[in-house]
């Protein structure tokens, strides 16, 4: 990587990292990298796996897709521009907004509590043009709320996107240990 792919790097993982402190349902962060992991990730925040989580809530979803906004709203904080990198991201937000729509009953008042699909997609098919751009607009919704939430928390903790930042331009990784001591000192 370039120095100035390297920053934009560093950028978006710091989002995401500062992000998930924030976040009352975030798991707990292990490890912050910019050197990138064998899937193809130019960078990662590596999250403790609690052993025998068998409950997802709405609150886990929510703050989860604020965490994947993270990133990208780290660019644009930082940097005032948008890389690709965020393409990933943005397609787990999506779909974990569309579950909650469409699966979970999750999707709010104007779409109700019920489930419109199944395991063959037949029943959303079966739903007019109306109520399927209703799912649509509400799984934007939630998208965009996520992001501005993301957007939000980055701006109020903008020292600390900063200096996480820049600590990982110098030392690559980032241990929890470390990330305690970092946003300790702020």
């Amino acid at each position: 990587m370039t120095a100035t792919e390297e920053r934009v790097v560093a950028t978006h993982e710091a989002g995401h990292a500062v992000v998930a402190l924030f976040c009352e349902h975030a798991p707990p962060i292990d490890r912050i990298s910019i050197q990138g992991n064998i899937s193809g990730a130019l960078g990662f925040v590596q999250h403790k796996d609690p052993a025998h989580k068998y409950v997802v809530t709405q609150g886990q979803l929510l703050d989860r897709m604020c965490v994947l906004m993270g990133g990208r709203e780290g660019e644009q904080l930082l940097l005032n521009d948008l890389s690709i990198g965020s393409s990933d991201d943005l397609d787990r937000a999506t779909g974990i907004a569309r579950a909650m729509v469409e699966d979970y009953g999750l999707g709010g008042v104007d779409v109700g509590v019920r489930s419109f699909s199944d395991v063959d997609g037949e029943r959303l098919s079966q739903l007019s043009s109306s109520q399927r751009d209703a799912l649509d607009r509400r799984v934007g919704e939630l998208v965009e709320e996520a992001r501005q939430r993301a957007a939000m928390i980055l701006k109020e903790n903008q020292r600390i996107v900063e200096l996480l930042r820049d600590e990982l331009l110098q030392h690559k990784v980032i241990e929890s240990s470390a990330l305690k001591s970092l946003v300790g000192s702020e």
